[in-house]
C-alpha cells in the first residue's frame, strides 16, 4: 500500500512539475494554427468563391474564420521567438487568443498603435520575455494591407494609470504594454517597449 501512495506522490509531482511546460506546448500549437489560417485567408477566402466545395471544407473553413474573428495581424519579435495573433481589443477574450489591440480604430504605420499581451508562468509565453528587448532589437507586424518593420526605441516601467504612453506621436509608433513584475499578483506597474517605424512592405 505504501508503494502504491509513493508512486501516486511521485506522479502528482511529475505531472506539477511539467504541467507549465504541457500547458506551452499545447499554446503554442494552437497559435500556431491560428497563424497559419490568418496567413491564408486571403487564399481561403478567394478559393471559396471560385471552386465547389464539400460540407466538410465549408464548415472547416467557418470554423477557421469563427477562430479569427477580430484578427488584426501577425506579431513577430525575432530576439525573444515570438510570434503570436494580434486581435481586436484588449479584453479577456482577446488575451487569451493572443495579443490585443488597445484601441482598434487605430492603423499600423500611421498611428501609435497600443498592444496588450499577459505574462504568463511557463517560459516564453506570450509577453514573458519583454523585458529581455532592447533599442535597436526589431519588430515585425504583418497584416492583410503590409508588413511594418519597427525597431524600439525605448523600455520603461509606468504605473497602470499611466495611459499617455498610447498618445500618438509625429512618427508611426508600436507601443507594447504588459504588468510587471511576472508572477506578482495584481501588479500595478506596466512595462513598456516603444517602437518607431522603420519601413512598411
Amino acid at each position: 500500500m505504501r508503494m502504491i501512495w509513493s508512486v501516486g506522490f511521485l506522479i502528482t509531482g511529475l505531472v506539477l512539475l511539467f504541467y507549465p511546460q504541457i500547458e506551452k506546448e499545447i499554446s503554442d500549437a494552437k497559435q500556431k494554427k491560428l497563424i497559419e489560417a490568418f496567413e491564408q485567408l486571403g487564399n481561403t477566402s478567394a478559393h471559396l468563391e471560385t471552386a465547389p466545395v464539400t460540407e466538410i471544407q465549408a464548415n472547416q473553413a467557418q470554423d477557421q474564420m469563427e477562430l479569427l474573428d477580430g484578427a488584426r495581424g501577425v506579431i513577430r519579435i525575432p530576439k525573444i521567438d515570438l510570434k503570436l495573433l494580434i486581435f481586436e481589443g484588449s479584453g479577456e477574450a482577446s488575451l487569451r487568443k493572443g495579443i490585443g489591440m488597445i484601441e482598434p480604430e487605430k492603423e499600423f504605420g500611421i498611428n501609435n498603435v497600443g498592444l496588450a499581451g499577459h505574462r504568463a508562468i511557463a517560459h516564453g509565453r506570450l509577453f514573458n520575455r519583454l523585458d529581455e528587448l532592447a533599442p535597436n532589437d526589431e519588430i515585425e507586424v504583418k497584416t492583410k494591407t503590409g508588413v511594418y518593420e519597427f525597431v524600439i526605441a525605448q523600455t520603461f516601467v509606468v504605473d497602470r494609470s499611466e495611459v499617455g504612453v498610447l498618445t500618438d506621436k509625429k512618427e508611426p509608433f508600436l507601443t507594447l504594454v504588459t504588468c510587471t513584475p511576472i508572477g506578482k499578483k495584481n501588479p500595478t506597474d506596466r512595462l513598456i517597449v516603444q517602437a518607431r517605424l522603420k519601413s512598411k512592405g
